[in-house]
């Protein structure tokens, strides 16, 4: 059995590779050899697993049922051997990411600082940008993504839940009328995020009782950019919703408060780690993977931690 399990690693290179010859350089084997090697995988099964042609192959029916397998224990090995170094050295290599200026700055960037304090031979090459990129074509190895993910094909894990917060500065909240309640935050001005899915409507829901309500907002200033919005919220231009994540350090120096903490916004949004490939993610991406999954989990209160989910699932790229 050891002898096919070698020339089923060998069948799921053919196929990815698209042709015995660069199979064969990728194995460092010659071409009769790998084609000695799927022939006798098709005589062992009775059946014939690739069609061939002057131009290319195709897999036949049998042959793509039978390359799923292969591929997926060409990838449990691979994740075996992963697993086994990364815990005897330590990771290494470069990693390739992208994600929004607001989210890179309001947390990322200190995430990834701490994590070469443990792994100082990893690097990173970090791309911050609002607009969505092709993460095959631009080849990252990670897009970090806040919200709902639109319908691709790349592979996505969970790091944690985001919240959005209504903020003031303690000047504008010194100088305005009181907030008791939800009505009370019409009569102030407020700073609003072009880019949330409905900037002229607050979505809230009361913590306890969960009852909701819908308030139509009229932003005195507007912005694309959280970044943006924080700072005229933080200078006293009005009140906004801002991400926990990037208000976090400002509303513990007291720079920014939180009004009506018994409501929130209705809506919690994932925040999450995209990759192109589960099979061959380098170790050095799924530890920072796992880093940042326990970053959101050490942000938490700890009333309200609970593990991320820790297995990746096919999932779209976020719009």
């Amino acid at each position: 059995m050891l002898k096919e399990l070698y020339r089923m690693a060998v069948f799921a290179q053919v196929v990815e590779q698209g042709s015995f010859s660069k199979a064969a350089v990728a194995l460092g084997l010659g071409k009769s050899v790998v084609s000695a090697h799927v022939a006798c995988l098709e005589a062992r099964l009775g059946t014939q697993l690739i069609s061939r042609s002057t131009r290319a192959l195709s897999l036949t029916q049998e042959g793509s049922a039978f390359y799923e397998n292969c591929r997926q224990m060409v990838a449990a090995g691979e994740s075996a051997f992963a697993t086994v170094e990364s815990q005897r050295v330590g990771a290494s290599g470069s990693i390739r990411l992208t994600c929004s200026y607001n989210f890179g700055v309001s947390f990322l960037i200190a995430q990834l600082a701490a994590f070469r304090k443990i792994h100082p031979d990893v690097s990173f090459d970090l791309v911050l940008e609002d607009s969505v990129s092709n993460i095959i074509e631009e080849r990252f190895d990670l897009a970090l993504r806040v919200g709902r993910l639109a319908d691709t094909g790349l592979f996505a894990a969970e790091l944690g839940p985001c919240r959005m917060l209504l903020c003031a500065s303690p000047q504008l909240l010194n100088t305005s009328p009181r907030v008791v309640g939800p009505d009370d935050l019409l009569r102030l001005p407020w700073v609003g995020i072009t880019q949330l899915p409905h900037p002229e409507k607050l979505h809230l829901e009361h913590v306890k009782s969960a009852q909701r309500l819908v308030l139509s907002v009229h932003p005195t200033v507007k912005t694309h950019s959280g970044i943006a919005a924080r700072e005229f919220i933080r200078c006293g231009a009005g009140i906004g919703l801002l991400p926990d994540y990037a208000v976090a350090a400002d509303l513990r120096n007291g720079d920014l408060v939180q009004l009506l903490p018994a409501w929130q916004e209705a809506y919690v949004r994932p925040i999450s780690a995209l990759f192109p490939s589960r099979d061959r993610l380098p170790t050095r991406v799924r530890l920072l993977i796992d880093f940042l999954r326990q970053a959101f989990v050490d942000r938490m209160p700890a009333d309200t931690k609970r593990p991320a989910p820790a297995r990746p699932r096919r999932r779209p790229l976020a719009s």
